[in-house]
């Protein structure tokens, strides 16, 4: 497919929807809407977000659980409804999120934009993440194989659905109004549970636990939680969290239906606490010492840049200034991150290391023409 076929694809799979709404909206004002489309539109979107929060989340990305076919495959094809995607997809890309989370490599960070959180990264490609690389155990699996090469049938189905049973106001309803609420509840779990809320746990990333996007996302929006345990099948640890996701899969699990159910024990919770606490106590130093190299590159080569001839001065300005530009982005994202990976702050003290030994020497260069 096209950059250009691709593009045209997300952009009817974000607008249409939302040209959908404001027509039920206009319709609604006019008294045109029937019971009827409102439970289809209901009971799709729940088909449709349990497919994402069960199926496509809990069951393939982090294998919170192991079920009987018949019932992985019904939640996977309910995650198709969803038309969020096929599900290796899906999967490899939520994977790589959790992998390289509100890092550079993140595929939907709100710390790049609270747009490109929700909806911006779905027109890059290059956010997607390759299946091979990142689940390459589910593609030994032939029946989600087969359902994940046949995505666009289920895309196609998810508006004959609603079509077939309620007609044209079904089609409105059951089919663009649901998606729009389903696509777009989900979306919320990488923005606003990346941006608002309260955190339980120190974790390496933003994620925060958001009690309206818990109870619109099924229990998903106990975010903070999933990214301090992401294994465990239950989101909303305490019973004030609601998480409808994990009801279902508790009562599966009551049939006999799933088993091998992860769950985060009191002694696993308490040590997560006190690691939690203990690594956000070091990323506090390391961003405070990375803060200060950081200051003492910038002084060190302003001091070298008055040094200079006037006319060596404006032959390295652009140079001198994206220098210190990068500088400044690095300190404002240490700003923004209340914890990061190790790894990542490393990462960025070379960088800077880098830059301003280029610098220096560039300086000197000039300095000896």
């Amino acid at each position: 497919m096209s950059d250009r076929m691709f593009k045209i694809r997300i952009l009817f799979v974000v607008i249409a929807p939302f040209v959908g709404v404001l027509l039920a909206a206009i319709l609604t004002w006019n008294r045109y809407v029937f019971l009827e489309d409102l439970v289809l539109a209901l009971v799709l979107h729940l088909i449709g977000l349990f497919g994402i929060t069960i199926g496509y989340h809990r069951m393939l990305t982090h294998s919170s659980f192991q079920s009987h076919p018949f019932i992985r495959y019904f939640f996977v094809l309910s995650g198709c409804f969803a038309l969020e995607g096929a599900p290796l997809d899906w999967t490899a890309t939520h994977v790589k999120h959790h992998a390289h989370s509100d890092e550079e490599d993140d595929p939907h960070s709100p710390l790049k934009s609270f747009w490109h959180a929700h909806t911006g990264w779905l027109f890059d490609r290059s956010n997607y993440a390759d299946p091979k690389e990142y689940c390459p155990h589910l593609l030994e699996e032939k029946p989600l194989v087969w359902i994940n090469n046949h995505y666009t049938l289920w895309a196609f189905a998810t508006f004959i659905v609603p079509f077939l049973i309620g007609g044209w106001t079904g089609l409105l309803w059951g089919g663009f109004v649901r998606i729009f609420l389903t696509t777009h509840i989900t979306w919320s779990v990488n923005s606003i549970c990346h941006t608002f809320g309260n955190r339980d746990f120190e974790t390496t990333d933003e994620s925060r636990n958001n009690w309206l996007i818990g109870l619109l996302a099924l229990g998903e929006g106990w975010h903070n939680n999933h990214h301090a345990f992401p294994k465990n099948a239950f989101h909303g640890m305490w019973w004030y969290q609601l998480d409808a996701s994990g009801m279902i899969i508790r009562v599966l699990e009551k049939l006999g239906l799933a088993w091998d159910v992860q769950r985060v024990g009191q002694q696993t919770l308490e040590a997560q606490r006190k690691r939690g606490v203990s690594m956000h106590e070091n990323m506090v130093e390391l961003k405070r010492e990375l803060g200060e190299f950081i200051d003492s590159a910038r002084e060190e080569l302003v001091k070298k840049m008055r040094k200079l001839p006037p006319k060596r001065v404006a032959a390295l300005r652009l140079a001198h200034e994206t220098t210190l530009h990068r500088f400044s982005e690095i300190q404002l994202h240490l700003q923004k991150r209340r914890n990061m990976k190790k790894a990542a702050i490393e990462r960025r003290r070379r960088e800077v290391a880098q830059l301003l030994e280029v610098a220096k020497q560039r300086m000197q260069g000039a300095a000896k023409v």
